[in-house]
């Protein structure tokens, strides 16, 4: 009978043992499978990061946009596996070979994943680009047929209209002629254009290159998970303040022989334990933990199950040492402000990628990583490092010995030191900085087609005798050295692209090429010249059509129709005028228009004296007096035009003692005299459209802050306005600032070290009746309570006092740094104004250089191809090789100057935008869009009321449309495109 009551009773036992265990084991499979797992606690930590930004994105200036953690899915480094269980990568051959492998890749094998999403963004914008260059070639070509700009003006010098051919350097203009291939220059060594035929490169512009860094540049993916780092220490530290939950459980079998020490035992053991644990604000630290111990006897014995219970509540309170709000919500007060200081970094990083991307200089990026410019860092003094060696750390209290109670689970602590390898640096080039390359690119292929021309002209001159070999040498020496330039200039394009891919984040086989577009207004201006000097090379030629001795009745009336209704005179009011002014001169007779001339010489010669003695005065001619002197050189032209035109039509060669050939001679030297002083009278039309083109130099855009120009006012009021809204807005200043108040709070943590431990205790301990089977029987005979007061006198305090005194250095150190970013702020913006405004003055400067380039090497180009004189005053004749030597040097040192002005304006049109970019920057005036593109609304929403357009910028033009003795040609006046990139859902990962 009592065999079969112990088996009854085992009975009862297992039925209560095994729905405990299934319970257990489920309870633990399910925990496995929905809290415990990888995708869970990613998902959680995003959502949690994601709250603490949105509570913190409060400021305008410094506003979270184009943020997620994830990478677009159209980037370069997306990844669309698992990310919980991402595929391994290849490895390294002999690394793997020298190792264990204690990872197998996995049922997916081995992968490389690459995105491609860029590759088709990057095809469908091209596709766009040039569907919208050839829409806007059209309209221009339909723009010409209405007589209105040019078809040509949308390259640089040199290039001809579509289906026309270069000029030749013989009269003709200065792009070369399409004839002599042996002479062009057709090297393709280092190839920076299309092969004819082959793949067409990607057409990016300005806007997409932005939009495509935002999405596929790698710093700028890590500058997004430098926040998402930023703030989960936050979430860390705030839940340190947060009541922390923990329960456990420990199962125990035990078995043991009768002779064992333990004497027999056959029996189950549950341990279980759960409870809290809530640490204040003051530094409290309440803990309270409820343990039972549940043994199932499977021995026989006489009490199968016994089941005991104690609770433990413990209150303790630093009152000195580690005491106190200061000490104890430092973690999370440092947590919560490196949070902002990394919200305004990302804010800054932005528009410096956009300078960078955009521009590619100005020093704002340096090292590893995009820095504020000019900012220095804070100190490097790290508190953490005495206080750990002390024993105290700020906001973390020992817990409380309690029975099974692991104490607080998370406790705070310093935050922020997060270390996480970054992207290697790629080396910055910039949109515009690239286009510049490309842009000196074109000016060297034009000032080759140019020296090209005159190297063909000096052959055919070699060949009548004009010039030696020694002159034709000259000019392939200089032919030679363009194409040293050119060479050197592809290199450096080259460069400069491959620098552009890696800042952009794609492959350097890439083919990419920049849209034009930013330096369209000035190759239009460019374009403008040399328009008019080839039309005016053409019209100057236009007489020799005429030069048949057959033909001297029809030369009045074929130049009058060409000084009257030719193309090269339309719209201008030379055009309006010209005729009744030749009416004039034609109706006087040969005394009235020789003493009409001696008049005006004489009255242009005294005013011509006049100007000299101002001049060395400093001052001018009169409005007045320069009007007349610019009508008195243009009358003086047309009538020694009128002269030599009666001259030619009275036919003085025709002398029958002379011979035939003789008679030819001097026909042909003096129809050339009538056509040398066509010119000139033609230059005074040539003035008048230069006028007009000048007036159409690009304007720059304005510069401007709080309503103050900062181009156009008072350089110390300019800098003055430039420097106080710097010093007020500057995201990364805000940080050096807010820094200096983190170390001065360090000072009271450091000085809360030095005080003597005062600890309060309070602890409840109460326990059910031992060998029962009754765990929730408290009473108050079971219960014990202490309160407890604890102290240590502050005698050894070395560490300690080292350091509060380090603090006391910190602070005073962060106090300097402080002065030196505002100083360094103020430099910033002051030596970026003075450059913009030395831009702008050299802008203005370039114009009249390019002018006046112009001018030298058409006049150089004419004085070359011009017949010598044949005696000098004193009769002895000229040195045929001196003359030839000298004007070949002056065409060269002319195409040589026109180069180099050319040259020198692009790089300040590109200089000044990439400077205007960066005082913007630095001055926190840079909303970005949601590509990443600057909305530059600073005419609308800066400048003056009264000067909302800011005003042309006009460049600088000499005082006078001629000049003394106009006799010559030189004597002239001076996610999807526009979307927003959204993270991939979590849903989906």
């Amino acid at each position: 009978m009592g065999r079969q009551v112990q088996v009854g009773k085992l009975g009862d036992l297992n039925r209560l043992v095994r729905p405990f265990f299934l319970i257990v084991f489920a309870g633990a499979c399910l925990a496995q499978t929905t809290g415990c797992t990888r995708n869970f606690f990613r998902k959680q930590a995003d959502q949690e990061v994601a709250d603490v930004l949105a509570e913190k994105d409060h400021y305008p200036d410094s506003s979270i946009e184009q943020w997620h953690v994830y990478p677009d899915p159209r980037a370069r480094f997306a990844d669309d596996s698992d990310p919980d269980h991402p595929l391994m990568p290849p490895d390294d051959p002999e690394a793997w070979q020298q190792s264990p492998h204690p990872q197998k890749p996995g049922k997916d094998g081995t992968l490389r994943v690459v995105g491609a999403g860029y590759l088709e963004l990057l095809g469908r914008w091209s596709t766009e680009n040039r569907a919208e260059k050839t829409k806007a070639a059209s309209a221009e070509r339909a723009l010409s047929a209405l007589g209105g700009e040019p078809a040509d003006v949308t390259g640089l010098p040199g290039e001809p209209p579509v289906g026309q051919t270069p000029q030749g350097g013989s009269g003709e203009g200065l792009a070369g002629k399409g004839g002599g291939t042996d002479d062009t220059y057709t090297s393709t060594i280092l190839r920076t254009e299309p092969k004819p035929g082959g793949v067409q490169p990607y057409l990016l512009n300005l806007d997409q290159a932005c939009e495509l860094a935002v999405i596929n540049a790698r710093e700028y993916q890590d500058a997004r998970e430098d926040l998402y780092m930023a703030a989960l220490p936050v979430t860390l530290e705030r839940f340190s303040f947060a009541a922390q939950f923990f329960a456990a459980e420990q199962s125990l079998r035990e078995w043991a022989g009768a002779t064992s020490p333990e004497g027999t035992r056959n029996d189950w053991t549950m341990n279980s334990n759960a409870g809290f644990a809530k640490l204040f604000s003051t530094g409290a630290l309440l803990l309270f933990n409820f343990a039972n111990q549940t043994v199932f006897n499977l021995g026989g014995a006489a009490r199968p199950v016994t089941s005991q219970s104690t609770i433990n509540l413990d209150l303790f309170q630093p009152l000195l040492q580690g005491g106190g709000r200061a000490v104890t919500l430092e973690p999370l007060t440092q947590a919560e402000r490196n949070l902002v200081y990394q919200i305004r970094t990302y804010a800054r990083f932005r528009k410096s990628l956009y300078v960078a991307i955009a521009g590619g200089g100005g020093g704002s990026i340096t090292g590893s990583t995009f820095q504020p410019q000019g900012v220095v860092a804070s100190s490097t003094f790290s508190p953490s490092a005495g206080l750990g060696a002390s024993g105290l750390t700020p906001g973390v209290i020992t817990p409380v010995p309690a029975f099974a109670n692991p104490g607080l689970q998370v406790t705070p602590g310093e935050s922020g030191q997060l270390f996480l390898n970054t992207a290697l640096a790629a080396p910055v080039s910039g949109y515009l900085s690239t286009l510049l390359e490309a842009s000196q690119i074109q000016v060297d292929k034009y000032n080759i087609r140019a020296l090209e021309g005159f190297f063909r002209l000096a052959k055919a001159l070699q060949e009548g005798g004009d010039i030696s070999q020694l002159q034709t040498d000259t000019f392939e020496q200089q032919l030679l050295r363009g194409r040293q330039s050119l060479l050197g200039d592809q290199q450096n394009y080259l460069q400069a692209i491959d620098n552009f891919k890696l800042q952009l984040g794609v492959p350097t086989d890439t083919f990419l090429e920049l849209d034009d577009s930013p330096f369209l207004p000035l190759n239009q201006q460019f374009a403008r010249f040399e328009s008019l000097f080839r039309e005016f090379k053409t019209a100057s030629a236009q007489p020799g059509r005429f030069s048949a001795p057959n033909q001297v009745g029809q030369v009045r009336v074929e130049l009058r129709k060409l000084l009257t209704s030719s193309a090269f005179v339309r719209g201008t009011q030379f055009k309006t005028r010209i005729a009744a002014r030749l009416d004039a001169w034609q109706n006087q007779a040969a005394d009235q228009v020789k003493k009409r001339l001696s008049d005006y010489n004489q009255e242009r010669n005294r005013l011509l004296d006049k100007q000299v003695s101002l001049g060395m005065k400093g001052q001018g001619l009169s409005v007045a007096d320069q009007g007349r002197l610019d009508q008195l050189v243009n009358e003086i032209a047309l009538g020694e035009y009128e002269s030599a035109l009666r001259e030619y039509e009275a036919q003085p060669w025709n002398n029958p003692l002379q011979s035939a050939e003789t008679q030819r001679r001097r026909q042909q030297a003096m129809f050339g005299h009538v056509a040398n002083e066509f010119t000139v009278v033609l230059i005074e039309a040539r003035n008048e459209r230069l006028v007009q083109i000048r007036a159409q130099w690009p304007v720059l855009s304005p510069v401007c802050v709080d309503g103050v120009d900062l181009l156009k006012a008072d350089l110390d009021v300019a800098e003055a306005a430039a420097a106080q809204h710097a010093l007020i807005h500057r995201l990364d200043l805000m940080n050096v600032r807010a820094q200096n108040v983190d170390a001065w709070r360090q000072l009271r943590v450091y000085a809360n070290a030095l005080l003597a431990p005062l600890n309060v205790q309070y602890a409840l301990t109460s326990t059910t009746p031992a060998g029962s089977a009754m765990p929730l029987a408290f009473s108050g005979s079971g219960t014990q309570q202490q309160l407890i007061f604890n102290t240590e006198l502050p005698i050894v305090r070395k560490q300690q006092r080292n350091n509060y005194r380090a603090s006391l250095i910190a602070y005073q150190r962060s106090r300097r740094v402080v002065q030196r970013g505002e100083d360094e702020v103020s430099y910033d913006v002051r030596q970026e104004l003075i450059l913009l405004r030395q831009l702008l003055e050299n802008y203005r400067i370039q114009t009249r250089q390019i002018e006046l380039a112009y001018l030298t090497v058409d006049n150089s180009l004419d004085t070359l191809q011009a017949p010598p004189t044949p005696t000098s005053a004193a009769g002895a004749t000229i040195d045929t090789a001196t003359r030839a030597a000298s004007l070949t040097n002056q065409l060269i040192n002319a195409q040589t100057s026109l180069y180099n002005s050319l040259f020198s304006m692009t790089t300040i049109w590109i200089n000044y935008l990439n400077t205007r970019d960066q005082i913007f920057r630095d001055l926190e005036l840079m909303p970005l869009d949601s590509r990443g593109v600057w909305l530059d609304e600073v005419a609308k929403c800066e400048c003056p009321a009264e000067n909302s357009a800011a005003g042309p910028i006009t460049p600088t033009t000499s005082a006078s449309p001629s000049g003394p003795g106009n006799q010559r040609p030189e004597m002239l006046p001076a996610p999807q495109p526009g979307a927003t990139a959204q993270p991939m859902p979590q849903s989906q990962r």
